[in-house]
């Protein structure tokens, strides 16, 4: 029985082991989201700005003076216009994000719009990390939801197997010891954490996400996003537009926002609507999120209230323990597997436990290689794969750090038959080919990693560089203006780069011998 359960367990593990790897290695790089947002895009090199400071009305102003149209050419209507406050912790950006209008963003010191990149690094690596972001592919969420399903089980049957063989813990002797005790001795002690990945990448990618024939059916065609859909059950539906009858002064947004304050002292807001306004019927909703209850309002069950934009009466409000079944569910379930609303000391420590387990994953799979017949199939086609994604992973992050200054422009996008490309993505998925085709060539698979670990650590270390050079925001510059996602951002490249030029040399090619002893390769 025993050994039945630990087939099944490494074969299930080998097969699906590499999408938990690429999920949960960009995973990694998406906690630091807010921080590497605001390093790629020189518009949002400003110092944090408190709401309280931003001239509302000014800002307001700025879009009503324009007139915009929709994705279908239809004319967007001033009566309802929605702004994203400055919010690195939810929104992952320092702007005034305009979002009923197409890529509208405002400085918020001065409120004037402001251009930014359409194609960002760091939403592509929160789009790797689901799988959505492979080729775009649906069918890739749906696989990533399965893996995800699959990492349950390796859980469950892997503290089965544990309490079955009653294992010790010995000192090592061989690399195959060493990778099968810190494989089990590493994803023993984060179970917990794994498991809730399992569950909550499941039951997002399964039952939120990737629910595209329910969600089309429900919307009538409209979409297949279920998220999008303008039903309570997930998101609030957005208030009535009454129509314009009469031209009144509204109150200063401003007072607005302090009155909201006053009803929720601590709600942090993000975002505001404004309804009608300078009418009769102006209405301005204020949305936020509970710090002290943060376990159900982080991402969708809303914390809102509703003013009177004429006499700041309230008209309506909500706590997140008001809200649906549904939404405290999801939000609990965003809570647990994003942790994005963490400040930063949790946020390193979680990421740092995160890289463990991401080292338990690499000792699972060097363990398989090392123990595998040599010549057999399966291996001749995994090693390379398995070595193609793990070190491919890290070239291919490092090239879009540094490739985020580097090219002109003009050239970050293209358009060839009427389909529109950015070339970051491409080179991302190229660079997998290209380590792939190497690794064939080359067939020496210390050179290779040695090469690669090389590579990203210099490209790394360019990207800061590169930074400094083309946004002129050094690291000194950031620093003496306090500028603190820009300055950790470089500093942290800076050292992630001198740690893998550091592992390159001091990786040992008995590692990737058989029957060599550890104190052999030391």
């Amino acid at each position: 029985m025993k050994k039945k359960l630990f087939n099944i367990h490494r074969l299930i593990g080998i097969n699906i082991v590499l999408f938990f790897f690429v999920s949960l290695f960009f995973g990694i790089l998406t906690i630091f989201q807010p921080y590497v947002n605001i390093w790629e895009n020189t518009k949002m090199h400003i110092k944090e700005v408190n709401i309280e400071n931003i001239n509302l009305n000014k800002c307001f102003n700025q879009v009503r003076k324009r007139s915009y149209f929709g994705e279908k050419g239809e004319k967007l209507s001033n009566d309802l216009i929605k702004f994203n406050f400055p919010s690195k912790e939810v929104k992952a950006n320092n702007l005034i994000n305009i979002y009923n209008r197409p890529n509208f963003y405002l400085d918020p010191k001065t409120c004037k719009k402001v251009r930014i990149k359409a194609f960002t690094i760091s939403k592509f690596f929160d789009s790797i990390h689901t799988g959505g972001g492979i080729f775009n592919s649906i069918f890739m969420k749906i696989l990533f939801g399965f893996s995800s399903v699959a990492i349950v089980f390796l859980c469950l049957s892997g503290l089965l197997l544990i309490i079955r063989n009653s294992y010790k813990n010995k000192k090592t002797n061989s690399p195959k010891t060493f990778f099968a005790k810190y494989h089990r001795l590493i994803l023993l002690y984060t179970l917990p954490l794994v498991l809730i990945f399992g569950v909550t990448g499941a039951l997002f990618n399964l039952g939120v996400y990737s629910s595209p024939v329910i969600t089309s059916y429900l919307s009538d065609g409209k979409t297949m996003n279920i998220l999008s859909l303008d039903r309570n059950i997930l998101v609030d539906p957005d208030l009535e537009i009454i129509k314009a009858s009469q031209k009144v002064k509204s109150i200063k947004l401003n007072d607005l926002y302090l009155k909201a304050k006053k009803e929720f002292e601590d709600i942090v807001f993000y975002e505001m609507e404004v309804y009608n306004y300078n009418d009769i019927n102006a209405r301005v909703k204020f949305i936020g999120y509970e710090p002290k209850n943060i376990f159900i309002s982080s991402v969708g069950n809303e914390t809102y209230v509703v003013l009177n934009g004429n006499t700041a009466e309230v008209i309506d409000k909500k706590t997140a323990d008001q809200g649906t079944f549904a939404e405290k569910t999801l939000d609990a379930l965003f809570y647990l597997h994003y942790l994005r609303t963490f400040d930063d000391i949790p946020r390193v420590i979680f990421a740092f436990i995160c890289m463990g387990i991401l080292f338990g994953i690499v000792c699972s799979v060097l363990l398989w290689m090392k123990r595998s017949a040599k010549g057999n199939f399966s291996t001749k086609v995994m090693k390379p794969l398995i070595f193609t994604i793990i070190v491919g992973s890290i070239l291919s992050s490092s090239l879009l750090f540094l490739t985020s200054w580097i090219i002109p422009k003009s050239y970050l996008y293209f358009s060839y038959n009427e389909t529109l490309y950015y070339t970051q993505e491409l080179l991302f998925y190229f660079t997998y080919v290209f380590v792939f085709i190497y690794i064939l060539f080359k067939k020496s698979f210390y050179r290779i990693t040695k090469h690669i670990v090389l590579l990203s650590g210099i490209l790394f270390i360019s990207s800061v560089i590169a930074h400094d050079y083309f946004s002129s925001f050094t690291m000194v510059k950031s620093f003496n203006l306090e500028i603190w996602e820009v300055f950790y951002t470089d500093l942290s490249l800076i050292i992630v780069g001198l740690l893998l030029i550091y592992s390159s040399y001091k990786l040992k090619e008995e590692l990737f011998e058989e029957n060599k002893t550890i104190d052999e390769i030391k």
